[in-house]
């Protein structure tokens, strides 16, 4: 099983994907980390490539030295924070699809995307709905895997703290010691514990095919064996 030297990670300045670019430059069996990014990183390494676009695509002449295998999207919002339905859409779908299909264009063969639990194209809440349809789109691009992580709430420090999702956070530590089995993907679950699974798997899997989905209670076995 040969492990994946070069990855590309878009999403990097967020929760989970902040951790999975430190854990991915700590990792001595990745050569070759490239973060596709809007704004240039503080992160300093020799095997970080900075790749700065505003519509965050990237294109073969970018990677032809190194084309990397494995594609993380960490990309996502929030309906407070998008400030409608339509802009919670089109970056919840359209970015996370193009940004796909982006990776998919250079070389990228297994991706592996932060969705949400619950995700449904039939769902009645209209995030959920979104996420399951940009699991429908992304799964339809033709990677040879597609895992969707699909955690339950977040917890750990953003860059800017979300006040909705502090107080959920603060209730949900009063359930804690009653979420057991099916209940545990909906416990609080950290950003660092997501960005480990996503990079244990893309590590463990390299010769997987076909499309996967990771749930909370799926993530915290991962971490604990």
């Amino acid at each position: 099983m040969k492990e994946p030297s070069s990855i590309i990670i878009a999403g990097s300045t967020g929760l989970i994907g902040h951790h999975l670019l430190n854990e991915a430059l700590k990792n001595e069996e990745i050569q070759h980390v490239y973060s596709l990014t809007r704004r240039p990183l503080d992160d300093i390494c020799s095997k970080l490539i900075q790749v700065i676009n505003p519509e965050l695509t990237i294109d073969k002449e970018q990677v032809k030295d190194n084309v990397p295998k494995v594609g993380f999207i960490t990309l996502g919002t929030t309906i407070k924070k998008a400030g409608s339905k339509a802009r919670l859409k089109a970056i919840d779908v359209s970015l996370v699809v193009d940004v796909a299909q982006s990776m998919h264009d250079i070389g990228v063969e297994r991706i592996y995307v932060v969705s949400c639990v619950g995700a449904s194209s039939s769902a009645f809440s209209h995030y959920l709905k979104c996420k399951g349809e940009m699991e429908e789109k992304v799964s339809a691009i033709g990677f040879k895997n597609v895992t969707f992580m699909q955690p339950g709430p977040l917890s750990g420090t953003r860059a800017k703290t979300r006040s909705d999702e502090a107080l959920l956070q603060w209730i949900m530590k009063l359930f804690n010691p009653l979420m057991k089995g099916f209940l545990l993907n909906y416990k609080p679950i950290h950003g660092e514990i997501v960005a480990q699974s996503m990079l244990d798997l893309a590590l463990r899997n390299s010769d997987s095919e076909g499309g996967y989905r990771y749930t909370s209670r799926d993530m915290f076995a991962l971490i604990n064996k």
